[in-house]
C-alpha cells in the first residue's frame, strides 16, 4: 500500500468515525442534554438545551450527549419509626412513584443522578410522614382517614422537589405495623373494647327481657281478668235464667217446685260418699221420700 493510499484509508476512517460521533438519537422515554467540555448547553437566555425523541447533532470530540429517563420510577421507601399524636410508636414501610418535570433543573441539581433524587424524595417523606403521623392519634393513623394522609404527604413533597426538576407522582403505605410495646397495648384495648361491648349487648338484652316478661305478665292478668269478667257475666245470666225458671215453675205449680227444690237439697247434701247428715226422719227434709206421690 502507498502512503497516498493509507493516507486516504486514514482520511476515510477519521471521517467515519466524526460522523458517528455527530450524530446521537433519543429514544422515546427519553430527553438529552449537550455537554460541551462538561458544561450543560444553554440557550441564550441561560435556560439548558433539552432535546426531544429523534435524531440530533453534535459537535464531535466537543460536545457530549447525556440521555435522562422519562418514564415514572419506583422507589421503595426505607422502613423507617414514627410517632402517632398520642406518643405511641409504628413501623411505617412505603414507596413513591417519581419522574423528572424538568430535565435541565434535574441535571443541574442532581448531575443526572437518579440515587441522587431518589436520596432527596426520600428524605421530603420521611418529615412528611413524620409530620403527618405527629398530628394524628394512633387510630386515625392505622384505620381512618388513609387516602387524606398519603394525599397531605404527597402535596408536601412536591411543595419541596420542584426546585429539583421532580415530580412525585404517588406515595403509598406498603405496610403499618406496631410496634411490640404498642401491639400489647392494642391487644389489651382491644380486649377490654370487647368486653365492654359484651357486657352492652348482655345489659341490652337483659333489659328487653325484662321488658317482654313485663309484657308478657301484664297480658296474662289482663286475659285472666278478662276470662273471670266474662265467666262471671255468664254465671250471672245462668243465675237469672236459672231464677227465671224456678219463678215460671212456681208459678205454674208451686209443689213442683217445691219438689224440684228439694232434690236440689239432696243432690248438694249427698254429693260425697263422706257427707254425713244428721237429722229426724220425721224431719220435712224426707217427706218427698217417704210420699211416693208428694203430697202432703
Amino acid at each position: 500500500m502507498t502512503n497516498r493510499s493509507f493516507f486516504t484509508t486514514l482520511l476515510f476512517v477519521l471521517v467515519l468515525v466524526t460522523a458517528a460521533k455527530s450524530v446521537y438519537i433519543v429514544e422515546q422515554t427519553e430527553k438529552g442534554l449537550i455537554l460541551r467540555f462538561g458544561k450543560v448547553l444553554r440557550d441564550n437566555d441561560k435556560i439548558p438545551l433539552v432535546y426531544s425523541r429523534g435524531l440530533h447533532f453534535k459537535v464531535p470530540f466537543v460536545e457530549d450527549v447525556v440521555l435522562l429517563d422519562t418514564r415514572v420510577q419506583l422507589m421503595n421507601g426505607t422502613p423507617d419509626t414514627f410517632t402517632t399524636q398520642n406518643k405511641e410508636f409504628l413501623d411505617v414501610d412505603t414507596y413513591v412513584q417519581w419522574k423528572v418535570n424538568d430535565f435541565a433543573k434535574f441535571y443541574v441539581r442532581t448531575n443526572g443522578n437518579f440515587r441522587k433524587a431518589e436520596r432527596f424524595i426520600e428524605g421530603f417523606v420521611d418529615n412528611g410522614l413524620r409530620n403527618q403521623f405527629g398530628k394524628r392519634t394512633l387510630t386515625q393513623a392505622i384505620s381512618g382517614g388513609r387516602e387524606e394522609l398519603m394525599g397531605d404527604i404527597r402535596t408536601f413533597v412536591n411543595s419541596k422537589v420542584p426546585e429539583y426538576g421532580l415530580e412525585v407522582v404517588d406515595i403509598r403505605v406498603k405496610k403499618v405495623n406496631y410496634t411490640s410495646r404498642v401491639l400489647n397495648n392494642v391487644y389489651r384495648q382491644i380486649q377490654s373494647e370487647r368486653i365492654a361491648q359484651a357486657k352492652l349487648i348482655r345489659s341490652e338484652g337483659k333489659q328487653e327481657g325484662n321488658i317482654v316478661m313485663s309484657k308478657t305478665d301484664a297480658n296474662v292478668k289482663r286475659t285472666l281478668a278478662e276470662g273471670d269478667e266474662y265467666a262471671r257475666t255468664i254465671r250471672g245470666l245462668a243465675d237469672a235464667d236459672a231464677a227465671k225458671i224456678y219463678a215460671e215453675t212456681y208459678n205454674k205449680d208451686p209443689e213442683f217446685y217445691a219438689f224440684l227444690r228439694s232434690l236440689d237439697a239432696y243432690k248438694a247434701s249427698f254429693s260425697s260418699k263422706q257427707d254425713i247428715l244428721v237429722v229426724s226422719p220425721d224431719s220435712d227434709f224426707f217427706r218427698y221420700l217417704k210420699r211416693a206421690k208428694g203430697k202432703k
